[in-house]
């Protein structure tokens, strides 16, 4: 055909690559195939080349826009990261950068961590009404919501009268939320097509379909044949023309889906000597929308089938994952893993010419050499901001059933050893609030009270419809949770966890801790809102600088007091209207009305996520759980399901939260050091009344968790004692079990607590599984009841940790299950109270090995008799 040789010979002339000529073969040749079923040869040529040139026309269209946006987005960055100077007024790139991923503070700008957060805070907001009908009740878990409820959602935003009002309004919600996302992602650089009743986006289940089949013939040719009759082609539309697939083109389309589901779209790149990853964040998105489902039940049968999670599960998924790649596009344009690597290149040659002392394009030159080591100036801060990024972005896996398993076991972990870290977070975290409150020139209240109100579900709706992040949502699927960080694994295992974390008391702690602190942040802004940015009180008005308020954004965020005296993001939002994301259409351009409007509502979201991205991170100071900045200085950027990555997520069990607690104390720090006035004293007297607070609740934690355990309070004259208590209140409890001791509270040394849990577990259970065999098989002497006994003490979860169940559970069972398949058992039992005698003078109330206790629990030691 002549536009065939036409193209042939473009390749061979070199006017256009040899991938992007038979790329525009296999496209031209496809859409003949397709066509020429309908239309003679020569008619189907040229459709099929009237419907190219259309996608090439459009995607050119493209290609000039998103460059525009990364264009602006670097030059943004570029000044940010040379004008950036710290606490003394120095310029660090490589701080700068870090800050551009994730700050909390300080840093006079959004992150993309951060704007994430404000983004579902929004969210979250505007779908109070929904989270709250569909929440998780607080033993089981399960749904509050009837499945009929959920089930006439689902009909609903597929465009289905399921004749139940509530569901209709809920779903209207939801389809507004879905859209002002797409609209937004468009906005920064996507290109996903509106579709009127689309419904939900769909995810895949890959190990299922692996599961249908020994090879891929099989496993393909059934995958289609299941969803085939499900899907509507017609309105199946390519992301760029809009143009429906039909019915001639779905074979080929389920082909280049299934081909993305099975090999996460490696099947479609074209080898190239340049660094590659999944692409234009910009263009990822529209996988998620392309397949059309008929009906919601059809939708249904596929997400129960071949999905991951409930329909609610699906929806915040999706909301989750949106928000995350708009701040990513917004923060580092159309394709924001090109720019953090250009990002960190930048890095590099700025620190070399700080570290030869030659003077920038910025004017700057010897503080840029701060991170050069060597002859590899700079390596470490593109390594730090390359595994911040991974961690921001979910690290890769290179055998994902590897890391599902090991995930897997820390899940279990976490279950059968944190239930007592709500008896510490409630001891230790108002401490911290008051102290993050301090920094920030808030008033510091006794707020036990309020926190408890927070509690309720009307003050709890009441809040986070002001816009503030209800965590239960950020966990549907691989979420964190706080001590524990991302949740991988299978499915019940993450519920495990999630549900442990409920029982023990963390979780409902954890939030109306955050509500409190988003609440006195609201309180204190409209108090202050009769006075000018100026006149704000100093630590206030730095603390805002540091998320980029100045004194514009604050004369919105003052005039936007709601009818309850709060000065919260959805009043700001509300106050400038709502974003219509207005566009030139045929009867031609905007009117200068219509684009203040506009710009006027755009201005307010944007100050009220400023406020949303502060809180947020404010709360982390105030209840920390662990931040992506702390865990990836550990992780490193490692790739899961190797042996490397394993071992260093195995290693960082346990141990984010008090990294993170201990970075953002030394941050605190250095930003109290640096003020004008008094920094030095204040400085050292924040670090004072924070060592001794913490150490007064870590001290009240250690006693209760001994009473708990059936022992006396312990001996608090001697210096273990205060050294476990300093532990355990910045969040190191584990290591302030060593003193005076060869094991920690879960029965590992020193070198399983290095190592982490998880692998305390997998050699526990291989020596008891296979250990205990082989040396009764070479004759040694083998408890076989003992090893059993105490690896269910350490393991079962939720029973063996959880605050309220632990002492009962080792003595009404683990230890009467001793008595009969021990034939030492007295003899152990013994040994474990002149043990804990020996090392710290301690005795059990509730012995080892009986039934009921022998007497209450000794308060305090009594007087030695007079002589």
């Amino acid at each position: 055909m002549a536009f065939q040789d036409c193209l042939r010979g473009a390749i061979e002339a070199g006017d256009m690559t040899r991938e992007e000529g038979e790329s525009l073969l296999r496209d031209f040749e496809g859409k003949f195939a397709q066509k020429r079923l309908q239309l003679g040869d020569d008619a189907a040529a040229q459709a099929a080349k009237d419907e190219l040139a259309r996608e090439l026309r459009a995607q050119a269209i493209e290609k000039k826009r998103r460059a525009v946006l990364t264009e602006q987005a670097r030059v943004r960055l570029k000044n940010r990261i040379l004008g950036y100077r710290d606490e003394q007024g120095r310029a660090d790139v490589y701080e700068a950068a870090v800050q551009v991923l994730s700050h909390y503070g300080y840093a006079g700008g959004e992150s993309v961590r951060g704007r994430t957060e404000a983004i579902l805070s929004m969210a979250h907001g505007k779908l109070t009404d929904v989270m709250t009908a569909t929440s998780r009740s607080l033993v089981t878990g399960r749904r509050s919501a009837s499945a009929g409820l959920v089930r006439d959602i689902v009909r609903e935003l597929h465009g289905e009268a399921a004749g139940d009002a509530t569901a209709a309004r809920f779903a209207s919600d939801i389809a507004g939320v879905f859209e002002d996302l797409r609209n937004r992602f468009n906005a920064a650089g996507g290109a996903i097509p509106k579709l009127d009743g689309f419904g939900l986006p769909h995810s895949h289940n890959g190990l299922a379909i692996r599961q249908l089949g020994s090879s891929d013939a099989e496993r393909r040719a059934k995958w289609k044949a299941f969803i085939r009759p499900m899907v509507d082609p017609d309105r199946m539309l390519h992301p760029l023309t809009a143009e429906p697939v039909g019915v001639a083109g779905l074979d080929k389309a389920l082909d280049h889906v299934f081909d993305s589901i099975m090999t996460s779209g490696w099947a479609h790149h074209a080898p190239q000597m340049k660094s590659m990853g999944a692409g234009s964040l910009a263009t990822q998105r529209q996988d998620h929308r392309f397949l059309t489902f008929k009906s919601a039940d059809d939708w249904m049968t596929y997400n129960r089938t071949f999905g991951n999670g409930d329909p609610v599960q699906a929806i915040f998924r999706h909301i989750n994952g949106m928000s995350s790649d708009i701040a990513a596009l917004e923060v580092l344009g159309p394709n924001p893993n090109a720019m953090v690597q250009w990002m960190t290149h930048n890095i590099r040659v700025e620190i070399a010419k700080g570290d030869l002392g030659r003077v920038s394009m910025a004017g700057l030159a010897g503080d840029r050499a701060k991170w050069a080591r060597g002859l590899e100036p700079g390596a470490f801060a593109e390594w730090r901001v390359g595994a911040l990024w991974s961690d921001l972005r979910g690290a890769s896996s290179a055998a994902s059933g590897i890391a599902t398993a090991t995930g897997t076991v820390k899940n279990l972990m976490n279950a059968a050893l944190l239930g007592g870290a709500g008896v510490t977070a409630a001891l230790t975290d108002p401490f911290l609030a008051q102290a993050a409150r301090r920094l920030a020139g808030l008033p510091i209240l006794k707020d036990m009270g309020s926190m408890l109100q927070m509690l309720k579900a009307s003050n709890r709706e009441e809040i986070q419809r002001a816009g503030v992040l209800w965590d239960d949502y950020l966990h549907s699927i691989e979420g964190e949770a706080r001590y524990v960080g991302p949740m991988l694994g299978h499915t019940w295992s993450q519920y495990l966890v999630d549900r442990s974390m409920m029982l023990s008391g963390l979780k409902p702690l954890t939030t109306g801790r955050k509500l409190v602190e988003a609440r006195a942040w609201q309180a204190t802004l409209a108090d202050h809102a009769a006075s000018d940015f100026a006149a704000l009180p100093e630590r206030l008005r730095v603390t805002m600088e540091g998320f980029g308020i100045d004194a514009a954004d604050w004369e919105i965020m003052r005039a936007s007091v709601d009818p309850a005296g709060f000065i919260t993001p959805m009043s700001i939002a509300n106050s400038g209207g709502e974003v219509r994301y207005l566009k030139a259409g045929p009867d031609g351009p905007l009117v200068d009305a219509e684009l203040a409007a506009e710009q006027k509502a755009l201005r307010h979201r944007e100050v009220a996520e400023k406020l949303a991205e502060l809180t947020a991170a404010w709360s982390e100071r105030s209840a920390p759980g662990g931040t992506p900045n702390a865990r990836s200085f550990v992780t490193g950027g490692v790739t899961r399901g190797t042996f490397l990555g394993e071992f260093a997520n195995f290693a960082l069990q346990f141990k984010s939260f008090g990294l993170s607690f201990t970075t953002l104390q030394l941050e605190a720090l250095q930003r109290i050091t640096a003020m004008q006035t008094g920094g030095k004293q204040a400085a050292a007297g924040y670090a004072a009344a924070m060592l001794v607070s913490l150490t007064l609740g870590g001290a009240m934690a250690t006693q209760i968790r001994a009473m708990l355990d059936g022992k006396d309070m312990e001996d608090m004259t001697t210096p273990s004692f205060w050294f476990k208590a300093v532990m355990t209140g910045g969040g190191f409890g584990l290591f302030g079990d060593f003193i005076n001791s060869s094991s920690n509270r879960f029965g590992g040394g020193v070198a399983d607590t290095a190592l982490g849990p998880g692998w305390s577990f997998l050699s526990d259970a291989a020596g008891v599984a296979v250990g205990l065999p082989v040396q009764a098989a070479t004759g040694q002497k083998v408890n076989p009841g003992r090893k059993a006994v105490d690896f269910a003490g350490r393991y079962t979860p939720v029973l063996a940790s959880n605050w309220a169940t632990r002492g009962a559970y080792r003595r009404l069972f683990l230890d009467q299950l001793q008595w009969l398949t021990d034939p030492e058992a007295d003899k152990s039992f013994k040994s474990k109270a002149s043990g804990l005698k020996g090392r710290t003078g301690q005795e059990y109330w509730w012995a080892p090995g009986q039934a009921l206790p022998s007497r209450g629990p000794r308060i305090a030691e009594p007087p030695e008799p007079r002589s």
